[in-house]
């Protein structure tokens, strides 16, 4: 198949509430939505949606390098499209990959997950995400996950100024869930080793699954320390943009999870080779998205349907922190888990109505 035609639209999606984390406070996501046509008659989509902590201003340069590069694909073989994407900003390079993922998968009348991975599984345990300033709202969101049948809560944390505080706030989310379910901790690289050692040991009484990035995400040194001298396991998030970040991981032994965000590693293909360089090292993984909008959510989903069914619930139930989406029927979580769609291909489709809606002022690229 050829590339024949392809199109980017800037949209932006507002959160129901912010969303509070170590990193600071996130009120909305800005994007891009790629359509790639072919000589088949086949179409794909992908999301280009920056990192929050990239900043307000980073959609601008996903724009320059689309616009840099997007006449090199029209000819293009969609079999190709890997080789030219490698260089480009990684949620670019994922809305790239995803798209022809797309194609690939719909060209052969497959799931994308079935593109990636040999075995698929039906649905996946997703985990709740709770990110709010106070031990009260986080108390009240986990006794909201638990009964709407989530059976993994995960908690932002390194927030607070002092241990006990945090030890306060850990207590009142497991009081809240109870011992069933799962509970891990994001601290998104807010403490230093010594501190994160300390404060994960007076919080190891609440039962934690595990820890994401105690640590500074460039202190692979640091995060193999905390990993040796605690038992619960440590898991590298931010530590993560792409494989050559998860070898250094994983040789060093610096986490026992691996967090996968293919909007940060450039694409699900590359996920799909972190997910298996921590399988052959013993080492969990776990995908989440980065409050992806609709096609991000179901690339994240098809991804995670390639893991180990019996591994960690993933980070996918997103959706419900943003106020709209730019798809129709998008995937969504019933009882804890995210059902894979039946139909070839991602399984979304474009909702032309919401893609109007949402536009935003970066609409056009920059001149």
């Amino acid at each position: 198949m050829k590339i024949v035609a392809c199109s980017a639209r800037a949209f932006s999606l507002p959160l129901r509430a912010p969303f509070r984390t170590a990193a600071g406070s996130l009120a909305g996501r800005a994007g891009l939505v790629l359509r790639i046509e072919t000589d088949s008659g086949i179409d794909g989509l992908g999301e280009a949606m920056p990192h929050p902590a990239l900043g307000a201003n980073a959609l601008a340069p996903i724009w320059q390098a689309w616009e840099h590069m997007h006449p090199r694909l029209i000819g293009t073989e969609v079999e190709e499209l890997e080789d030219l994407i490698r260089e480009l900003p990684a949620p670019l390079a994922c809305a790239l990959d995803v798209a022809a993922c797309d194609l690939l998968a719909r060209e052969r009348g497959v799931t994308v997950a079935a593109l990636l991975g040999a075995a698929v599984s039906p649905s996946v345990a997703a985990n709740a995400t709770i990110g709010v300033e106070t031990t009260v709202e986080a108390a009240s969101q986990a006794w909201a996950a638990r009964a709407a049948g989530f059976t993994c809560v995960k908690l932002k944390v390194g927030m607070a100024r002092e241990i006990e505080e945090e030890r306060q706030r850990v207590a009142a989310v497991r009081a809240a869930i109870g011992p069933s379910l799962a509970l891990r901790l994001d601290a998104n690289g807010a403490w230093d080793p010594a501190r994160a050692v300390r404060t994960i040991r007076a919080l190891e009484e609440y039962g934690l699954e595990f820890v994401e990035q105690p640590v500074a995400a460039d202190d692979l040194a640091g995060l193999a320390r905390v990993a040796r001298e605690l038992d619960t396991p440590i898991a590298a998030d931010e530590s993560i943009a792409g494989p050559d970040d998860a070898r250094r991981v994983l040789d060093q032994e610096a986490a026992q999870v691996l967090v996968i965000k293919p909007m940060v590693v450039g694409g699900v293909r590359p996920a799909r080779r972190i997910a298996e360089m921590a399988n052959a090292a013993g080492v969990a993984a776990v995908v989440t998205t980065t409050i992806d909008g609709g096609i991000g959510v179901a690339a994240a989903l098809h991804l995670a349907a390639t893991l180990p069914s019996d591994g960690p619930a993933c980070g996918l139930a997103t959706a419900s922190l943003l106020a709209g989406d730019i798809v129709a029927e998008a995937p969504v979580v019933r009882d804890g888990r995210m059902v894979l769609p039946s139909a070839s291909g991602l399984g979304v489709t474009l909702d032309e109505r919401a893609i109007a809606r949402f536009a935003c002022a970066d609409a056009e690229p920059p001149k």
